[in-house]
């Protein structure tokens, strides 16, 4: 059996409990937009999260 080199993706999924901000009576919809504005900028801050699970791997592309 030969090595190759195998170029892979899988998704991890994190969970974080945090603080933001929000109104009473604002929508989860736009809480989330502005989370996710943030995470864009800040991808560390939110990464260092508790894995709870994860994707099969897919192989995109292999070396040969």
């Amino acid at each position: 059996m030969n090595e190759e080199t195998i170029k892979v993706r899988y998704d991890i999924t994190y969970e974080k409990t945090m603080i933001v901000p929000a109104h009473v009576n604002e929508e989860d919809y736009e809480i989330e937009e502005r989370i996710g504005n943030h995470m864009f900028q800040h991808m560390d801050d939110y990464t260092d999260a508790e894995v709870t699970g994860y994707s099969e791997p897919t192989i995109i592309d292999r070396g040969f």
